[in-house]
């Protein structure tokens, strides 16, 4: 491959394999930390990042009760750009910097109001995920374009993992049915205490999840990966990740399906934007029927004002518009209503103020935001963790990017000697409910929203085959 041209700390070199089959063939013995498009013909599946992060901070671990530390700590992730950052839209977002994975309860930190009795049950526990990666390889979909970037003194030359062969076929492997936690019926009466919630004037909204679970049987890293790149593209994520997080996170392994923006800073005008998602078909359904539901209309819209008043407190005053009301968006697995709202940041504002505004996405807790995060304490039964947070970047160019974690599994693989290739598998799925809602409507949704993943562990599933450990037939 031929360097085209190159910028301070970022050399393009040419085409090269697609981006999933890099994250394929990544080296076994190495952590492999990757933002991961699976979409081509949108803006925003253009770039994928990859890269093996050289340091792994736990975020928050011991911050309950000390947030000045936490807030100094959510500073320090977006530093004050060391290079500049570039207009030419063709030219990487990502210079070197920091990946990271924000665990939902960290908005019950920063706003003390929604502050919940489940906090108790993290102490001691992080908060978060950031790695250090001062190198990476960055992919432009667009032009099927690799870039090596960052600071090659501090970082490693990460082109010979683009001299990859084609991935081989995910090889069939024991896997447990995908089961919701908890079951329909319960879940159908959690729908009915929040649809009693918005009838007594509490809340507007809000959006109540529950947890899939499996366990699958995977024999090699090599076939982690493999699994988690097959799964990408069957997906098409937008914001697709595949992040290592290794012993320090108890083993585990967090795949991201996510199909929404949460926050995009450009530090050049310094704009921020965000997409939020509400309303869900399943996919192949005809997008019109979404499009004429009054009901999800409305849900997106109350989410949407959310957003704009989210915004409006670290935005300079008159800044903050709606750009998008609502579009319908499809992906191969479902069909969404999706907003676009967009301001322009104050200079003053650090990260753990914009998150501290922000944290978490509107879409996922309900409005008014603090009495729905309230709701959702008390009717979901253990925390979300790293479900409902944010995963993206913070460059060193000053681009900022997250996305709302959703269609996210935990992976985490079990220690056991006899069992130390079997993964548990928690996977969350959930839906904003407002008046009109119907708790088996809700049900169904949740189960759209899961049926890519239970589709993929039956397609692949070795039927007969005993998972290591379990005594259960696959």
């Amino acid at each position: 491959m031929l360097a085209m041209k190159s910028l301070q700390d970022a050399i393009c070199l040419g085409s090269g394999p697609d981006p999933l089959s890099v994250a394929n063939g990544w080296p076994a013995g190495r952590p492999l930390a990757a933002l991961l498009s699976a979409r081509p013909g949108s803006e925003f599946g253009r770039w994928s990042i990859l890269s093996s992060p050289t340091r792994h901070h736990p975020l928050g671990a011991g911050a309950l009760g000390n947030t000045s530390s936490l807030k100094a700590s959510l500073d320090q992730l977006r530093p004050d750009a060391t290079l500049p950052p570039e207009a030419d839209p063709d030219c990487p977002p990502f210079r070197g910097g920091r990946l990271m994975v924000l665990a939902y309860e960290l908005g019950g930190i920063l706003e003390p109001h929604a502050r919940h009795r489940k906090l108790d049950s993290l102490e001691g526990k992080p908060l978060g995920h950031v790695l250090e990666c001062p190198t990476a390889l960055v992919h432009d979909r667009d032009r099927n374009c690799w870039w090596q970037v960052g600071d090659p003194v501090r970082g490693e030359d990460f082109r010979p993992m683009l001299e990859v062969e084609p991935p081989p076929p995910l090889a069939p492997f024991p896997s447990r049915p995908l089961r919701p936690d908890p079951d329909d019926q319960a879940y159908a009466r959690l729908i009915e205490r929040t649809i009693e919630y918005v009838h007594a004037g509490d809340i507007f909204q809000a959006n109540i999840t529950r947890r899939f679970r499996s366990k699958i049987g995977l024999e090699s890293v090599g076939m982690l990966r493999r699994f988690a790149t097959a799964l990408l593209a069957d997906s098409g994520a937008l914001f697709g990740a595949v992040l290592d997080l290794g012993e320090q996170a108890g083993d585990r392994t967090v795949i991201s399906l996510s199909p929404e923006l949460f926050l995009e800073i450009d530090p050049i005008d310094r704009s921020i934007r965000t997409r939020p998602v509400k309303g869900t078909l399943p996919g192949g359904s005809d997008p019109e029927l979404l499009r004429r539901s009054g009901k999800d209309a409305a849900e997106l819209a109350m989410i949407v004002d959310l957003m704009r008043n989210d915004l409006g407190r670290i935005c300079e005053l008159g800044s903050v518009r709606v750009t998008e009301p609502r579009s319908i968006e499809s992906h191969p697995d479902v069909i969404h209503g999706v907003a676009e709202v967009r301001g322009r940041l104050k200079s003053t504002v650090g990260f753990a103020e914009l998150l501290g505004a922000t944290f978490p996405a509107g879409s996922i807790t309900g409005a008014p935001k603090i009495r729905a995060m309230q709701v959702i304490d008390e009717l979901e039964s253990s925390p979300r963790g790293l479900y409902c947070g944010g995963i993206g970047y913070a460059s060193n160019c000053g681009r900022t990017t997250l996305d709302v974690s959703i269609r996210t599994l935990d992976l985490k693989r079990i220690a056991h000697r006899e069992s130390a290739h079997t993964h548990e598998i928690v996977y969350g799925a959930g839906c904003g409910t407002v008046a009109d809602s119907t708790p088996w409507s809700e049900v169904a949704e949740s189960h759209a929203k899961a049926a890519l993943l239970a589709t993929f562990l039956e397609t692949h599933d070795c039927s007969g085959v005993t998972m290591e450990g379990s005594g259960d037939r696959s």
